[in-house]
């Protein structure tokens, strides 16, 4: 069995990384109107806009799902349920007859909804980069308000509570408090 995880993983392996990695464009301001994805529970989940909260949302490949702890933790101790959070696996690269042993392992791995964007379009909408994480700040019409690549960084972790606190602090009514 360890013998076949392992090929298993080899090949997921050098398929993504035999995989063209074009420029990303970053010129995508808006989040599309309504993602709807599998996860790997192959429960059908959802995210349109207009929503009711902020949401971070972070696409990884496999390369980059490493680095998702590392945004999302500091982001759930600091906001709780202020801000919605989601997250989307790049898992275009993985070959049709791969796909249920993936989707076995991220159930295995993740007790959370990860949504499983098989196609690529879903990741191709917001121009990510390969290799490493994507994270980005959408207010609650969609709008891209920052868009973070990579590990999470002292500075980039300040950087993005900054636009959080500013984006709920502009939200909030007048007279509530913090």
């Amino acid at each position: 069995m360890k013998i076949i995880l392992s090929l298993f993983c080899l090949g997921v392996s050098l398929l993504t990384s035999a995989a063209p990695k074009p420029a990303p464009v970053t010129t995508v301001t808006h989040a599309p109107a309504c993602i709807e994805l599998k996860d790997q529970f192959d429960s059908p989940q959802r995210l349109s806009f207009p929503t009711t909260n902020f949401t971070v949302l972070t696409i990884a490949d496999h390369k980059g799902s490493e680095q998702i702890a590392g945004w999302v933790r500091p982001i759930k101790a600091r906001y709780g349920a202020q801000v919605a959070i989601h997250g989307i696996a790049d898992v275009a690269a993985v070959p049709g007859w791969l796909r249920s042993p993936v989707r076995r392992k991220f159930r295995q791995r993740q007790s959370y909804p990860v949504m499983l964007d098989w196609s690529g379009d879903t990741v191709k909408a917001f121009a990510t980069a390969q290799d490493c994480v994507n994270v980005f700040v959408l207010d609650e019409r969609g709008r891209i308000l920052k868009r973070f690549r990579g590990e999470a960084k002292p500075g980039a972790l300040e950087e993005l509570y900054a636009t959080l606190d500013q984006a709920l602090a502009a939200n909030r009514p007048p007279g509530a408090k913090k």
